[in-house]
């Protein structure tokens, strides 16, 4: 009897050790990403708008959803929404450190822009006959993932009394940014 009581209380024991062990495997399990990973959001004119996701491109030219590009300190930063091809576009020279607020124009170094649709006359009109003030910032920079999160907000007026565009509320979480 004395047997079978040692070997339940091993087996009782051994049993708990590897639940236990289990339970702390799950807690070091790789976190689900969030569905907001690799897409901008924000709000257009006070509509929503909301991108591709990062490494998803559309047909014209092979257009990412929302990636980013550095070449030696300079992002470029692009995202389309799919529907309309519409693109929120920024270039900006960033700190060493990454994170932080940067904030301009377009007549200083960088620049904000949404394209209405992705096409030369929108992008003919968005350089030579807006002018934008902006902000976009980074909380949060990977150099292992090559992913960072942040924030945005721009306006651009027209230099030739047409409608303007004002971008509000605008986020992004995880988006992927190759080095060119």
């Amino acid at each position: 009897m004395k047997n079978i009581t040692k070997l339940f209380f091993l087996g009782a024991t051994a049993l708990l050790m590897t639940t236990s062990c289990k339970k702390e495997d799950d807690k070091n399990t790789t976190p689900t990403p969030s569905p907001n990973a690799g897409i901008t959001s924000c709000s257009v004119n006070g509509k929503p708008w909301t991108s591709g996701k990062t490494e998803t491109y559309t047909g014209l030219d092979s257009f990412p959803g929302c990636e980013a590009y550095m070449a030696g300190d300079t992002m470029t930063f692009i995202s389309t929404n799919f529907s309309d091809t519409s693109v929120v576009l920024a270039q900006i020279t960033l700190t060493p450190g990454k994170v932080g607020t940067y904030t301009g124009t377009t007549s200083t170094e960088g620049g904000m822009f949404y394209l209405p649709k992705f096409d030369e006359t929108s992008l003919f009109q968005a350089f030579l006959m807006y002018t934008t003030s902006y902000s976009f910032t980074i909380t949060k920079w990977d150099n292992v993932t090559r992913k960072f999160s942040g924030s945005f907000n721009f306006n651009m007026v027209s230099n030739v009394g047409g409608a303007g565009f004002n971008v509000t509320n605008g986020k992004f979480e995880d988006v992927k940014y190759f080095i060119d």
